[in-house]
């Protein structure tokens, strides 16, 4: 999403050195480098660094639509069919919807060569709905873009730990509940966690939850799937998680959960944030996602 001087230099977007491009007036691509500091247990991008970079691209791909209103994500959900290994890792979107209060966005994930050639075809799907919402003058500008095809990138200094150190992502290996302070480092425009950030601290909350029901002899995880839903907005922190184990019992191995993020230091006495279902797949087997059929 465009916003005049966002994101600062300082920033987990520019870090990540997401290149986008919106390519028509209703699609457009993302894409960052697959490294070993955004590499989740199976050797590809951890999901909820994909969500984030599904998360970017549907904003650059419906802003236009959008205007002069904004716009916040509601939901996010992204299903994987293989592990995004890249070497680069590209989100494609398209506009499916605009309706007169949401507007529906879904896109395709691609490893891509370093000459921009497809490797292989698609390893995920996601999509996004976003709530359209009145101009106000106390919210920020969106930043009208040219007409299409026009490129951008966040630069920043890059990662040099893996990325849930940079954003200082804690976890007690006793109750495997995951939390992170919301520092402006990774802070969207409204100066809350950004949501991407937030489905980041989803999976690994629901990784851990499953991981530590399946018992340290049951083997690696890797998350799969993500279905996250945004309640409200997370400005205090420290933002933690709440897991539900589902199908835990004897002699069963779990391999899904439910989570949900609360704002710590919210007044209400730490309000949920985000709920999300959090699907894992032992590492390397066969993953089968729900949405498998919309690969194409």
């Amino acid at each position: 999403m465009a916003v005049a001087g966002y994101p600062p230099a300082d920033h987990i977007l520019a870090d990540l050195g997401l290149d986008t491009e919106v390519t028509t007036l209703t699609s457009a691509r993302s894409r960052i480098r697959a490294t070993p500091e955004v590499a989740g247990a199976d050797g590809g991008v951890r999901a909820g660094v994909l969500a984030t970079v599904v998360d970017v691209v549907g904003g650059a791909v419906a802003v236009r639509s959008v205007l002069p209103d904004w716009m916040a994500t509601a939901d996010l959900t992204l299903q994987m069919a293989g592990p995004a290994v890249g070497p680069w890792v590209e989100a494609r979107a398209t506009i499916l919807r605009r309706g007169r209060t949401t507007l529906v966005v879904e896109a395709l994930v691609v490893n891509v060569a370093d000459d921009g050639a497809d490797v292989g075809g698609p390893v995920g799907w996601a999509s996004m709905t976003f709530t359209i919402l009145p101009r106000r003058s106390d919210r920020p500008v969106l930043a009208v873009p040219e007409d299409p095809p026009v490129r951008w990138a966040f630069e920043g200094a890059g990662l040099a730990v893996p990325v849930l150190e940079a954003l200082s992502v804690r976890v007690d290996p006793s109750t495997h509940r995951v939390s992170m302070p919301a520092l402006p480092y990774a802070a969207n425009s409204f100066g809350a966690v950004q949501g991407g950030v937030m489905a980041l601290l989803a999976e690994v909350a629901g990784g851990e939850a499953v991981g530590g029901a399946r018992g340290p002899g049951a083997g690696p995880v890797a998350v799969t799937d993500l279905q996250v839903a945004y309640l409200a907005l997370g400005r205090v922190g420290p933002i933690e998680s709440d897991a539900t184990v589902l199908g835990a019992g004897p002699g069963r191995l779990p391999h899904s959960a439910v989570v949900e993020l609360r704002d710590g230091g919210a007044e209400d006495g730490g309000r949920v944030t985000t709920v999300a279902t959090v699907v894992t797949a032992p590492v390397g087997a066969p993953v089968v996602p729900a949405g498998a059929g919309r690969l194409r």
